[in-house]
């Protein structure tokens, strides 16, 4: 006999039948263990602003509509699919109640969602998004000039294999756990380095380790590539036991909204402070309706080894702390103050004096603390920059500097395209004051992520670039980045005019050009670079001569502008 299903559901449902204690406590028993056990795993935090508790608590009333039509099923009365298609309940009791509340805690749900983020979001609240971050203005001549001890010129990606190289060389760890790729950058002994945690490599290896706990990290100099694991017990520490990798209650994430059941959490950054103990450093964030205008109103520093954390305002955080801000929400501030200062439909139609950060950053040092880097260019997104931003990642202080000139996707073609022959890839650029000019300095890398040489660009003249190999040390660059400077630039340097008796001459190919190599009779030296102008003069030059010259002192080699017999 077949059955009619439309005529089935034009049916009116099946007759209440009253439930049993038994088989109510059953399933109440069954939603309340489900209900735990989702608590435990999802930890949401209980604040308004929580994507984790307004996902909880939708789900955990379509759970119970969901349980309720089935004790009903159960009890006797029409099943699931026939209630869910027919849309009626005959029944009293629990199955009404959560059907109806399951209905309006959706509806309220998405209309709080949608309605509090364009009621709370730019539309209507333009200078606010504008104002999160104070931008001042600076001179270029307040940053410092280069410091090579402390320039992070390895980037995350080279980072990352000089760390595995050092793990691949711990046999007694590699079998248990595994290196994160967190390299969080920080300032640590006098230079800048990158820190990132061991993690464990699965489930099985964290139940066999989780007494002893994470035994070490990894700490890569940022300068010279040089990468050590450092373990804790050589610094008299336990291992650490409250980590992101580990389960139940040594989960970090777990612990931290366990111990602050109301505070909303970003990523944790993991850091060490001048003695090397190791720190999870919190940023705790408010926001203005769901989730829009994200601000940091504090940050907590856990223990990953004792699971002890304190609490602190922004302000107060210890001078160790190098990343409160994290780079995500410095940026979005920084294109918000950009774009956003002359209201919101400027932002999209008319454009006046809307600039936006470049497509990416870097870091810089300064003072102890790490900056976050980015160029401002305009709207448009041409090959140009009107200047850069830097940010404290500790205090949030920002400055911004007019300086405009090549964008460093420019830069990186420019340096890249100085070396073609070889198909080096290069790095995002620093921008650093040399010889208060700015300059871009960059790494270039081969398709193994290793890097072999170093550039430096001129950020107002891309077309100037100087390269040396990666063992050849930054001052080298640095000298050879200012000699090809000066010679380029003769009509804004300061020569001097001497008279100089000639004791030894060679002219060698350098770069691809003709140079003339020149000791005079008190040993010092100089260099000029051949060209049509001076080549009749140059090529006859023989030890003994005097010669007048006018040239530019250097730390090594004078450059000379001209010669005359």
């Amino acid at each position: 006999m077949k059955i009619n299903i439309k005529e089935r559901f034009r049916q009116a449902p099946k007759p209440y039948a009253p439930m049993s204690n038994k088989t109510f406590i059953q399933c109440l028993a069954l939603w309340i263990l489900i209900v735990a056990i989702l608590w435990y795993k999802t930890i949401p935090a209980l604040n308004i602003h929580s994507t984790g508790l307004f996902f909880w608590t939708i789900s955990l009333f379509i759970l119970l509509r969901l349980i309720s039509l089935k004790t009903n099923t159960l009890a006797g009365e029409a099943s699931s699919v026939e209630r869910l298609f027919a849309k009626k309940f005959t029944s009293p009791g629990l199955s009404r109640i959560t059907y109806m509340l399951g209905n309006w805690m959706v509806v309220l749900g998405c209309l709080w969602v949608v309605f509090s983020n364009f009621i709370a979001g730019p539309v209507f609240h333009a200078k606010s998004y504008a104002s999160r971050i104070s931008v001042e203005n600076v001179e270029f001549s307040e940053i410092n000039e280069v410091d090579f001890t402390k320039t992070p010129i390895i980037d995350r990606e080279s980072t990352i294999v000089l760390g595995d190289r050092v793990m691949g060389k711990m046999p007694e760890l590699v079998s248990q756990f595994e290196v994160s790729e967190e390299y969080t950058q920080i300032s640590y002994r006098n230079s800048v380095y990158r820190v990132t945690p061991l993690e464990y490599a699965s489930f099985i290896k964290y139940l066999g380790n989780r007494n002893e706990g994470i035994p070490a990290y990894i700490l890569v100099n940022s300068v010279t590539g040089e990468a050590e694991l450092v373990k804790l017990k050589d610094l008299g520490l336990d291992g650490m036991k409250y980590v992101p990798s580990g389960y139940f209650n040594n989960n970090l994430y777990r612990k931290l909204q366990m111990q602050y059941p109301t505070v909303i959490f970003g990523n944790p950054s993991f850091e060490i402070d001048d003695e090397g103990h190791p720190w999870y450093v919190c940023t705790t964030y408010t926001y203005s309706g769901y989730r829009a205008r994200r601000q940091v109103n504090g940050v907590i520093l856990f223990d990953p080894i004792t699971g002890d954390s304190t609490k602190y305002d922004v302000d107060k955080a210890p001078a160790w702390v190098d990343r409160i801000y994290p780079e995500s929400l410095v940026i979005e501030e920084i294109d918000n103050h950009g774009s956003l200062q002359n209201g919101f439909i400027n932002s999209l139609f008319g454009q006046k004096n809307v600039t936006i950060t470049s497509d990416g950053y870097n870091y810089l040092e300064q003072n102890g603390d790490i900056y976050i880097y980015s160029g401002i260019t305009s709207a448009n997104a041409d090959s140009s920059n009107l200047g850069f931003v830097l940010v404290n990642l500790r205090t949030h202080d920002a400055m911004k500097i007019a300086s405009a000139g090549a964008n460093e996707s420019s830069a990186m073609r420019s340096a890249e395209g100085e070396v073609k022959n070889f198909g080096y890839q290069a790095t995002f650029p620093l921008l650093v004051n040399v010889k208060g000019k700015p300059v871009y300095m960059m790494a270039l890398k081969d398709d193994n992520g290793l890097i072999k040489m170093y550039a430096m660009v001129d950020a107002t003249n891309y077309q100037k670039v100087a390269t040396i190999e990666s063992d050849e040390g930054f001052e080298t660059l640095k000298k050879k980045f200012i000699g090809a400077d000066v010679e380029e630039d003769e009509d804004s340097t300061e020569w001097v005019s001497k008279e100089i008796k000639i004791d030894s001459v060679q002219i060698l190919q350098v770069d691809n050009k003709s140079k003339c190599f020149i000791i005079d009779s008190d040993h010092k030296k100089y260099k000029v670079t051949i060209t049509s102008k001076n080549e009749d003069v140059v090529a006859f030059l023989q030890a003994g001569d005097t010669i007048k010259i006018q040239y530019v002192e250097a730390d090594d080699v004078n450059l000379i502008k001209q010669i005359d017999k």
